[in-house]
């Protein structure tokens, strides 16, 4: 139980803690909302010395579910300075089995000691929480804007055509005959 309220105050806490307290699966399951299999879709870089954030699609839940694809800061400090329990998960693409607390506005959180690791879940992950759920698919890009886009910029090209023929006036050809 000890364990178990300094790996939470770890994870509350703003200040970082240089290293993480060995924690079970089930203590790591109790601490997190959700625990999640899936994909990196997106990283954010920034100028500034600032904790990581990733864009999340689930593949498969183990516990709790998410709406869809996500945000996930990737420390405590929900996007502000960088802590020496910033979980890594930078690389697109990359699967992941994250432990997730919720971080407000649909965003969720994950530093290092939260369990989180690169890769689908452990064999004891999947003893402890077995087969999961899987995600629904994700939803189709709406690219009603671009359309909408494409479509402004063809019939600007096509004014522009017809302004053009209109200024240079009708062509007339004259033929003479010998």
């Amino acid at each position: 139980m000890f364990a178990a309220v300094l790996f939470g105050m770890s994870w509350a806490s703003s200040t970082a803690i240089a290293s993480c307290v060995q924690t079970t699966i089930a203590e790591r399951a109790a601490l997190a909302e959700a625990v999640v299999y899936g994909t990196v879709t997106e990283t954010r870089q920034t100028f500034a010395p600032a904790s990581g954030v990733i864009r999340f699609r689930p593949e498969r839940f183990l516990k709790g579910t998410l709406p869809g694809e996500v945000e996930v800061y990737l420390g405590p400090t929900k996007g502000g300075a960088i802590t020496s329990v910033d979980y890594s998960a930078v690389i697109r693409g990359e699967a992941h089995t994250l432990y997730l607390k919720a971080a407000g506005n649909g965003a969720w959180q994950t530093p290092t000691c939260s369990g989180s690791h690169v890769g689908a879940p452990t064999t004891e992950e999947a003893s402890f929480f077995g087969a999961g759920t899987a995600a629904p698919p994700a939803k189709p890009k709406d690219n009603t804007p671009l359309a909408l886009g494409a479509i402004v910029i063809a019939a600007i090209a096509l004014a522009g055509a017809v302004f053009a023929r209109g200024q240079a006036g009708p062509s007339t050809l004259t033929t003479t005959s010998p």
